[in-house]
């Protein structure tokens, strides 16, 4: 159910919305373009609640394995690539399996989700990678692209939610703009409570 849910309703719901904010361009009149931006707004918000129901329904799987931060980091850039229209590479190091509490876990991929679903729609690129590290005392998550970056003083959409995340965790989110071009996001939170404090430590 959760991938019928994932490869079918999300897929589909995500297209529409993207051909919704592309038409959306092209309307003159202003209040037929606001309930447009207004429509494009309900779907994002459907297919969060989905996505909810879809983690929902994961969690109770019974095979320990699948449930890995490693495995479901995994899985969560394997069903990201047709929506990206590539397959991001990936790379891991560290303990993430025995560092990482769970509740660290389920926000990580979540915003690790929410950065691909971000390239997806603004960055028009044509390769992305992935990588997670942590010494045992941080955990962090890079991920980059080649397209076309965000202008001075631009924010991409979802970039408040991710950034929360990081902070109620007691870390940060950072965007930076490579002199060769695209995006890289980093996001990163103590794993070791000690830690919190010390901001300007690197894993």
């Amino acid at each position: 159910i959760a991938r019928d849910l994932h490869d079918l309703a999300i897929q589909r719901l995500f297209a529409t919305a993207m051909t919704l904010q592309s038409a959306g361009r092209f309307i003159q009149h202003d209040k037929a373009a606001e309930r447009v931006q207004r429509a494009v707004g309900d779907l994002d918000e459907t297919i969060k609640i989905i996505r909810s129901t879809i983690f929902g329904l994961r969690s109770r799987e019974d095979d320990l394995a699948s449930s890995t931060l490693r495995a479901r980091a995994v899985r969560a850039v394997a069903e990201m690539a047709p929506v990206l229209g590539f397959a991001p590479g990936v790379r891991m190091e560290g303990l993430l399996d025995t560092h990482v509490p769970k509740e660290t876990a389920d926000q990580l991929v979540a915003v690790m989700t929410e950065s691909l679903t971000n390239i997806a729609r603004h960055a028009h690129s044509s390769h992305a990678d992935v990588a997670l590290e942590t010494d045992g005392k941080w955990v962090r998550l890079t991920v980059s692209d080649n397209g076309v970056g965000i202008p001075p003083g631009g924010r991409r959409s979802g970039l408040r939610n991710m950034e929360e995340r990081a902070q109620k965790l007691g870390g940060e989110l950072r965007l930076e703009r490579p002199r060769d071009g695209g995006t890289r996001l980093v996001w990163r939170v103590p794993v070791d409570q000690a830690e919190g404090e010390d901001a300007g430590a690197t894993p």
